[in-house]
């Protein structure tokens, strides 16, 4: 029975778990809290969990329904398997079960969370060369002026095969350029976190 537990956790994404579900995120994976009285997004939404910064709340995608629903967590894979169809309990031993996806769909999705992802760091790049650009030439350089000098040029080349290259860039984008596009996003996780954990210290 282990592997009904791992088949969903490795069949469905966390983040579609908890949209399924109900939870409502931004870009960066942040809700409010359904396990206590939350007014601003306290709850990460990774890849194969979530994590709340505020009352501690944490699990894997059948700890996430078996919390919301009050249930064991038997009982939480079960319903997670009738609501996504995925049979899991139909035979005596759970076969490892995989949701075949169109290649042509997974890269287009891809392709539309990177746009996202891209479009979000790059506005926060705007901001700091703005905002922190310095006063006078004796002013030393803030570091997150110094990282919008170093990486906009970049970013925006990236926006530009995103939002106006042809589908070939868009392909060798998506097929040369996924850990770069990661690296960008675990930059916002980080900046979200820092943001989360400033405003629970004041």
């Amino acid at each position: 029975m282990d592997n009904v537990f791992s088949e969903i956790k490795s069949s469905l994404p966390m983040p579609e778990v908890a949209r399924f579900y109900g939870l409502e995120m931004n870009r960066a994976g942040m809700a409010c809290c359904p396990f206590h009285d939350d007014k601003t997004p306290s709850p990460k939404v990774y890849d194969d969990h979530f994590y709340c910064f505020g009352c501690g709340a944490t699990g894997d995608q059948t700890g996430f329904v078996a919390k919301l629903f009050g249930l064991r967590q038997i009982d939480a894979a079960r319903k997670i398997s009738e609501d996504f169809g995925l049979r899991l309990f139909d035979r005596k031993y759970a076969a490892p079960i995989k949701i075949a996806t169109d290649p042509k769909f997974e890269m287009q999705n891809w392709l539309s969370e990177a746009r996202h992802i891209v479009n979000d760091y790059l506005a926060t790049l705007y901001k700091w060369h703005r905002d922190h650009a310095p006063k006078n030439p004796s002013e030393p350089l803030h570091p997150l002026f110094v990282e919008s000098l170093q990486k906009m040029d970049y970013i925006e080349y990236l926006q530009d095969i995103l939002t106006r290259g042809s589908e070939e860039d868009k392909r060798d984008l998506y097929e040369n350029n996924i850990a770069d596009i990661e690296k960008i996003r675990k930059r916002l996780d980080s900046l979200t976190e820092q943001q989360v954990t400033l405003r629970r210290a004041i």
